[in-house]
């Protein structure tokens, strides 16, 4: 069993993804929200310097794959879809409430975490804190895969995962706005995985603020040269 999660990107990042059959990893340096991965009261230094020594262990042997829960959140394609102009992927990945332990629900909520003793930073407590972010967060209704850092960076200091069994491409969503040059260039690069990959366009509702999924481009596309 699976679950289908889904990954906002410009379209020139999404090419080459479809391309390269890969996805690029990302550390807690890479992370856009300061307190990921320490959403916990450290006025205590003792554990703070716990805590501190968790974020280095994390940092030195795990990378994240951040996807979401939907596809046509029109914020999420703002602020990570390149305004509309990028794609979204969906991937079908083992579903955790199944057994798999391959991925995890975010949570969200409105305080700190409080932790009494230092010896309660334990692995439970480094599990929540993985999983755990401010409520201002909630529209990402964020789903992480966390990936071992087994294999060293390319060239350019980055690291990747291959399109597998734990991470299937079933879907591309091209954005309401992306130019039709560009939505070419998407269609030509899914054409690589046959009838396994769905393409499809965010198209804009007549009569409410909502997307839905359109099998052709919408009907500007026609009026440009």
């Amino acid at each position: 069993m699976s679950k289908r999660v889904y990954k906002f990107t410009s379209a020139d990042h999404g090419i080459s993804n479809l391309l390269n059959t890969r996805l690029k990893l990302s550390t807690i340096d890479d992370l856009n929200d300061p307190f990921d991965l320490c959403p916990i009261d450290t006025t205590d230094p003792v554990i703070s310097n716990a805590m501190d020594a968790v974020i280095t262990h994390f940092r030195q042997t795990t990378a994240i794959l951040c996807f979401s829960r939907n596809w046509d959140n029109l914020l999420l394609w703002s602020h990570y879809g390149a305004s509309h102009t990028g794609i979204c992927l969906g991937f079908d990945i083992p579903d955790s409430s199944l057994g798999a332990n391959y991925d995890t629900d975010v949570l969200y909520q409105p305080n700190l975490l409080q932790i009494l003793r230092p010896e309660d930073v334990n692995f439970d407590l480094v599990s929540r804190s993985l999983r755990t972010k401010h409520e201002s967060w909630s529209y990402e209704q964020e789903v992480r895969m966390f990936v071992g850092l087994n294999d060293p960076p390319d060239a350019s200091g980055l690291r990747w995962i291959e399109f597998g069994p734990n991470l299937v491409l079933k879907e591309i969503i091209i954005g309401a706005q992306c130019h039709p040059k560009v939505s070419k260039e998407v269609e030509d690069a899914v054409k690589k995985y046959g009838h396994s990959v769905k393409c499809s366009w965010a198209g804009m509702r007549p009569d409410a603020f909502l997307l839905v999924k359109q099998d052709h481009p919408p009907h500007w596309h026609a009026s440009v040269k």
